[in-house]
């Protein structure tokens, strides 16, 4: 009887083992070659970093669409030389920023990490943080999908080609004014923060320090999704962390027109809510954390390149605002 166990138990590692070497040949080969749509990447805008140039990039951002839309990196070059990237994602979880921040510092050494503080409030489950642990070990859960177009690239060596002009920014024309009644009103309540969030903040900012990395909560403007009772939850942890916090909800010099600079009644920042916003980080980063000036040095060609097309990009939304103004 117990050789019998033996036996089965055997048997059963032996399985494992061979699944385990299936699920690890299986994720080699359905992980994207390039970080093209294409190739089955997918956040094709978030993931352009992975095409930069290595050790060129000195602010990555990460978090949900607020941090999509308000920070403009091409603003920030413009302004003071910096170069950042804006790997925010429409309603990006802490696991999904902690997955970006691991794939970039591989290739990435930068100077500062935002995280924009809105992701931080929106409830990670534990089964969804041991599936995304479990997908970033085994790619092949992330991509499961891809069989169905496999190509003869897949059987080749990763080549990340593409990045994006705008350098992750979402620009949006549209002009929805908000309301600020009672907006960062004072109070004593603190927003608490999940379990699991509180967990992945813990991998974040360790990964940081880890990699020589200064880490720095960002709150951008939000009449919706922002009052005092989150600020003051998002003060308690970098308090508890040690780590900076710059809230421009209580920045009035940053001069937010909500009747003019939101894009969807006070949710989201538009194009010229993103100019205002991402000059006073770029003004911010400079002063208190040193980051560099690039701008005139070799190997930062593309750089001006992407300030050409964003500048296009707010040429076009100036003509798309004056086209929807009624007669």
């Amino acid at each position: 009887m117990k050789k019998e166990r033996v036996k089965q138990g055997l048997s059963c590692l032996i399985f494992l083992l061979i699944l385990l070497l299936v699920l690890i040949v299986l994720s080699r080969l359905f992980e994207p070659k390039n970080n093209r749509e294409d190739f089955g990447m997918g956040e094709m805008k978030a993931n352009g970093i992975l095409g930069e140039k290595e050790n060129t990039i000195d602010v990555i951002a990460v978090g949900d669409s607020e941090c999509t839309t308000a920070l403009a990196p091409m603003v920030m070059w413009r302004e003071c030389g910096i170069t950042a990237y804006n790997c925010g994602t429409a309603g990006q979880y802490l696991y999904d920023a902690l997955f970006y921040l691991r794939r970039v510092l591989t290739c990435q050494k930068p100077k500062v990490v935002i995280l924009e503080t809105n992701a931080i409030y929106r409830e990670c489950m534990l089964s969804d943080y041991l599936y995304a642990k479990l997908s970033e070990l085994l790619p092949v859960f992330r991509y499961h999908n891809r069989w169905k177009s496999l190509r003869a690239e897949d059987l080749g060596p990763v080549n990340y080609t593409w990045t994006d002009p705008l350098r992750g920014h979402m620009l949006y024309a549209d002009i929805e004014p908000g309301c600020c009644e009672d907006y960062m009103k004072p109070m004593a309540d603190v927003r608490q923060t999940a379990r699991w969030n509180r967990q992945c903040l813990r991998e974040i900012i360790r990964l940081c320090r880890e990699n020589g990395v200064e880490f720095l909560f960002v709150s951008t403007p939000s009449t919706v999704n922002w009052n005092m009772a989150n600020h003051n939850g998002i003060q308690a942890l970098a308090d508890e962390f040690d780590v900076g916090y710059l809230d421009m909800n209580l920045a009035p010099e940053i001069s937010i027109d909500w009747q003019k600079d939101t894009k969807d009644g006070g949710d989201h920042m538009n194009a010229w809510g993103a100019e205002k916003v991402s000059s006073y980080l770029a003004q911010y980063l400079s002063q208190q954390y040193a980051v560099a000036d690039h701008r005139g040095e070799s190997g930062y060609e593309s750089w001006e390149e992407g300030l050409k097309e964003h500048e296009k990009a707010m040429e076009e939304a100036r003509k798309k605002v004056a086209l929807d103004k009624p007669d």
